[in-house]
Formats: structure tokens, sequence, C-alpha cells
């Protein structure tokens, strides 16, 4: 999918285009005069054809014939997967603006480029606590973002663990409760815990709404750092969490996490790594993955931790998504023969 994102023009071009209906006209038709496209949006030819010149140089559309306009076969195929396209776009829009504005802050005082930028804005955890229509509004605008990369993401994960011989998932930080409803889907006999923040699990309550596998999830609202972690869980996971606080505090989520697990047990940690920047610099759509860049650890801090957490049989796998991911998987001695 990225790859129609690579070009910032283009992006704002696509932007327009879902937005106006056009892309819906060109989906329910195999092409289109291009003069009757710009007739239907109302644009003058000249802004017409830039526009159109914008999407066939994408690859996002195509010109089977002179005049005619229709979408090119790849982008009909990720089509169906429109609401990520249209988070990518919004959230790129704003981390490419942060990088603009504020690049020498961004390689020289990540503190202050934090500050200044309407990306961290977005991520107000403080906004987390107290159930206000101004919090949920505020903190809906995230949470809709996190759980769209979600809902694409939680597949390459849970097809490479084995859920059948667990019962209950503990998820830390499970945000809106997609990636727990996700596994409770693959697994018939799963249960889930989601433990976040009250105003997130409010908003993951309603994200599972009316989803059978959500009957199975049920959200415990608290503060992961400070409050006391449910027990008796045999899978215990962390999807895109740590890289969030700073690496002692990541390291005192594992360890809490290592010890609430039940004997015999399994700790699954799926998160981002650092993107290989000196092998391709990054597109436009990339921005939105850029800016938590210095956030992005190596495998090892997480398996060091686990290890002194008394955790055996560490593995760790390499993901290739939008970005690298680790997929680290860890054992708790004891338990059942």
């Amino acid at each position: 999918m990225d790859r129609f994102l690579e070009s910032e023009a283009a992006a704002h071009a696509l932007t327009f285009a879902l937005a106006s209906g056009l892309i819906d006209r060109l989906a329910r038709r195999a092409e289109i005069e291009a003069a009757e496209l710009a007739a239907a949006l109302r644009l003058d030819p000249p802004q017409a054809a830039c526009l159109t010149g914008l999407l066939i140089g994408a690859g996002i559309a195509s010109e089977p014939a002179p005049g005619r306009i229709g979408l090119s076969p790849a982008f009909r195929a990720v089509l169906p997967c429109r609401d990520l396209i249209e988070a990518k776009l919004a959230f790129a829009a704003a981390a490419a603006e942060d990088l603009r504005r504020h690049f020498p802050a961004f390689v020289a005082d990540l503190p202050a480029f934090m500050a200044a930028s309407r990306t961290f804005e977005l991520f107000r955890y403080d906004r987390c606590f107290a159930l206000t229509p101004e919090n949920l509004a505020a903190t809906r605008r995230w949470v809709a973002y996190t759980t769209c990369l979600t809902r694409y993401e939680a597949g390459p994960c849970l097809d490479r663990i084995e859920l059948g011989g667990h019962r209950r998932l503990l998820d830390l930080g499970g945000n809106s409760g997609e990636f727990a409803a996700q596994a409770c889907r693959r697994a018939p006999a799963l249960t889930a815990t989601v433990i976040d923040l009250p105003v997130v699990c409010a908003l993951g309550a309603e994200n599972l709404a009316g989803r059978p596998e959500g009957a199975r999830v049920a959200f415990r609202p608290c503060d992961m750092r400070r409050d006391p972690l449910p027990e008796g869980h045999d899978l215990v996971t962390f999807k895109s969490v740590l890289h969030d606080w700073p690496e002692d505090e990541a390291r005192a989520l594992i360890a809490r996490a290592a010890q609430v697990l039940a004997p015999g047990g399994r700790l699954v940690i799926y998160e981002r790594a650092p993107m290989r920047l000196h092998e391709h610099a990054p597109g436009y759509v990339q921005s939105a993955d850029l800016v938590f860049q210095p956030f992005f650890r190596d495998a090892g801090l997480y398996t060091e931790t686990l290890a002194a957490a008394g955790l055996v049989e560490s593995s760790v796998r390499s993901l290739d998504l939008e970005t690298p991911f680790h997929l680290i998987e860890a054992h708790k001695p004891g338990g059942a023969p």
C-alpha cells in the first residue's frame, strides 16, 4: 500500500480523490471519460488534468485509452483496505508537517520537538484518566488510528504464535481491544483481559460492541505501571506498547508482566523495530513512523529484561511489514509437565 503514498504530492491528490468521491466513481466503473470526471467534480480542465496526472504517475490510476481514466489493478486490489489508507494519509499529514517545521529540534532537541509537534500533542495520556466528553473526544482521535493499524498488524503476529494451548490472555496496554479480539476470534476457547487507562477502555468497549468475540474480552481500567495486575493468565502480550515508555519503565513493565504470568505461560512482545534508514530513505507516508524512530529499540533490551525476570526459551523473529517488527516470545518455568 505504501508504494502509492511515497510522493507527498500524490498523497495529497489521493486524499482529495477519496474525499471528493472521485475514487468511488472510478471504483464503480472500469474506466470513465476524463472530461466527464472533471465535470462531475466541477474542476477546470487544467486542474483536473493535474489531479489525474498525479494519480496516474503514482500508479493509483491508469489511462487505458487517451482521455479515459480508470483505477489501476494494483490500487483496486488494496482499496478494500480504505480505512487504513485514509488513516495513514491523515496521520502522515500531521507528522510530515511536524518534520518540516521542526526538523532541527527532531535531531538535536527531542523534548523540544515533542513539545512543539502536533503528533505528540495528539497522544496525551494525561487525558485518558477522567471520563469526560472532552477527554473521550481527544482520545478517540488517536485510538481510532492505532485501532486501524492493529486491525492489519495483528494477523502477522497471531499467525506465528500458537494460541490453541492457551486459555486466558492478558493484553497489557491493549488499547481498544482489537488485538485481543482477533486472538479470541482465532482461538474459540480463549478469553482475554485488556489493561489500559479508563478512557481508552471506554472506547475499547465501543469498538468491540456487537462483535461475537467481544463477549470474551473484558476491559480492566488501570495504570499498569502502578496498579496491581491480575494474575492467572497463561499468555501475556505487549503490542506496540513498550516503545512509548523510557527504558527503565519499559523494563519495569516487562518484569511486572513476568511476575503475574502463570507458571508455564508465555509472554509475547510484538513491537516496532528501528527503521533501516541507511538502506532506504522513507517516503512521505512513512513520516508517521519516522517521528517515532528515536523510540524504537533493538530486541536486546527486551530479551535481556525477559531473562532477568526469570523467563526462558526466548526467541526473536523479525517481521517486515511497512516497518520492521520484533516478535519476541519467552516462557515462564513451571506449570503442568
